[in-house]
């Protein structure tokens, strides 16, 4: 008779590499659809930021 190993209960590293690239990749995504430079921007430089707007010197 052959005998069988006992299977270790752990964690393949690959698939938890590839679960965790996923992740951070969905959650970079979502902070980037929701939030603005703007905002980012203003957070950071509390004293103002120059925004350049389409029609700029036109009257």
């Amino acid at each position: 008779m052959a005998r069988r190993k006992k299977k270790k209960g752990r964690y393949r590293f690959d698939i938890v590499l590839i679960l965790s690239i996923f992740i951070l990749i969905v959650s970079f995504c979502a902070y980037m659809t929701n939030t603005t430079l703007e905002e980012v921007l203003e957070s950071k430089y509390p004293s103002g930021i120059v925004v350049h707007e389409e029609k700029y010197g036109e009257s």
